[in-house]
């Protein structure tokens, strides 16, 4: 029987067992379509309202027409609406939507371009210090963008943006660094961190498969060498060597380590810097970054009105006299101590802990990576996170020079940022070690968070009449990173109070493989 007659008589019995009535022909899947967004077009349109109503409370302000917000006030509300439009920008991939935050990532970074090159109201820079926050925020509103975007004639063109952007910054401040010594501080290092942020945001985006993504950063690392080389050879063999290193070489031999240091990461496929890029990405495609960010920036900028506060009050005879370094008043308040003891908890919680809980931990050690290998990129890219977390408190800093006021002597902000990497080595590994003993983030958190506050508090009792010149004293000297704060504010690092930070630091990780090579015994 042909193939024909069998279907014909399929279908004939078929309409008889329905009672002579067809049924309707199969029918296609119904088009799948993505939600609305509404708490990102929520978010975005109360930002929108808080930025024409901050934009119009500091536009009177300026004015003198003295309407109810003041300057603070107006400021405040711009942020906070700000930040309602990125998040929309980041959450919504309507079309209409991400090129219109294209085109306002673009136009203010002209605009910050503008500001930093016009000689308004007197001279180049003067609006410097408005220039700068255009153009971070212009990045991050074109790195919300590209994360939607799926047209590739959009993509590379917003790209190339930030090539072309950073390139041109990070020229201009290494190089304008290195020709003149008093163009590097503030402007020229400024120019050298955005420019180096917006290389990182192109290679990050573009991939490191693409080849120019991978020339970028081979670029960078180069550019990083050889103003390392050059900061040393003019430091040592021309006349005054010695005195240049004291006053601009060894700021500009830290920027040549940090674009050295970066741009080595980001084209290398060693498997532990593998890792570490790995590590940054989920800290940096997730919230938690940017919200402690976030926090960051605001607590900073409280602890800096205080910090001017203080400044004027001393000027006017109010108040006690401000003395160098006066940077030791800025960083060694409540304000910074409050951050360092809360922010750990935040970026260390889920490092292993959500591994753990997930079973991704296990696919991760199917690589060929070790239990070594996972808790160093870890503790890596979570200590470099912390670090830049701190990066508002110097920012804010280079205000004071810009908008006119009297110079500072900013070298104790080297020491302090070692002494801060040194203890943030052994905040990160105790709270990596928490991480690892428990599926759950809160109970990790907690622990940290506990572990922190006893570090903080060993501060107290070598200070007891009691205590004064007794050993116990000594002892808790050692084991208090505030002590180190404070005396590497006052430019002085002691490598003997270094030691038991550093101890600590390999004590935890150490610990944390053990861990993680227990899971072999079980």
């Amino acid at each position: 029987m042909s193939r024909e007659a069998i279907t014909e008589k399929e279908e004939r019995l078929s309409e008889q067992q329905r009672g002579g009535i067809p049924l309707p022909g199969e029918s296609a899947p119904s088009v799948l379509r993505e939600d609305e967004p509404a708490l990102p077009r929520t978010l975005g349109m109360l930002g929108a309202g808080l930025v024409i109503f901050g934009a119009m409370a500091l536009v009177f302000n300026l004015m003198d027409r003295h309407p109810p917000v003041g300057k603070g006030g107006s400021i405040f509300s711009l942020a906070i609406g700000l930040c309602g439009l990125l998040f929309h920008a980041a959450f919504d991939r309507d079309k209409q939507f991400r090129r219109l935050y294209m085109i306002f990532g673009v136009a203010t970074l002209g605009l910050g371009v503008l500001l930093c090159v016009i000689p308004y109201p007197e001279r180049v820079g003067d609006s410097f210090r408005f220039g700068v926050p255009c153009l971070l925020l212009s990045l991050l509103f074109q790195v919300a963008f590209l994360r939607n975007e799926d047209e590739p004639f959009f993509r590379d063109v917003a790209q190339r943006v930030l090539l072309f952007a950073g390139v041109a910054m990070a020229t201009v401040g290494l190089l304008g660094g290195m020709i003149r010594s008093d163009f590097l501080l503030p402007t020229g290092m400024v120019y050298s961190i955005v420019g180096l942020v917006y290389l990182i945001a192109f290679i990050g985006s573009r991939g490191i498969s693409s080849d120019l993504a991978y020339y970028a950063a081979l670029g960078v690392c180069l550019a990083g060498v050889l103003v390392c080389l050059l900061s040393v050879g003019r430091s040592l063999f021309t006349a005054g060597g010695s005195t240049y290193f004291t006053g601009y070489g060894a700021v500009l031999l830290t920027l040549g380590l940090v674009y050295a240091l970066s741009g080595g990461t980001l084209f290398s496929d060693s498997g532990i810097l593998v890792l570490i890029r790995r590590e940054l990405g989920a800290f940096f495609y997730s919230p938690v970054a940017y919200l402690t960010l976030f926090g960051f920036v605001v607590l900073s900028w409280i602890a800096y009105t205080n910090f001017l506060d203080q400044l004027v009050l001393a000027e006017l005879g109010r108040g006690g006299s401000v003395t160098e370094p006066i940077v030791q008043g800025y960083f060694f308040a409540l304000f910074p101590v409050f951050t360092a003891v809360v922010v750990v908890p935040v970026l260390t919680m889920r490092l292993l802990s959500e591994e753990q809980r997930s079973g991704t931990l296990e696919v991760l050690l199917t690589a060929p990576v070790d239990e070594t290998m996972v808790v160093l990129s870890k503790f890596v890219a979570a200590l470099v996170t912390f670090v830049l977390m701190w990066a508002p408190f110097g920012l804010y800093l280079a205000a004071i020079p810009l908008s006119g006021g009297n110079t500072f002597d900013y070298r104790p902000l080297l020491s302090f940022f070692l002494a801060l990497l040194i203890t943030g080595s052994a905040f990160i590994s105790g709270g990596l070690f928490f991480s690892s003993l428990t599926r759950s983030q809160v109970a990790s958190g907690v622990l940290t968070g506990a572990f922190m506050m006893l570090l903080t508090f060993v501060y107290f009792p070598a200070r007891m009449s009691n205590m004064e010149g007794t050993n116990w004293a000594l002892l808790f000297r050692h084991m208090s990173y505030l002590d180190l704060w404070f005396a590497s504010l006052d430019g002085v690092i002691v490598p003997k109070y270094l030691l038991f930070f550093v101890s600590l630091t390999v004590f935890f990780l150490f610990l944390t493989v053990k861990m993680l090579e227990s899971r072999k015994w079980r």
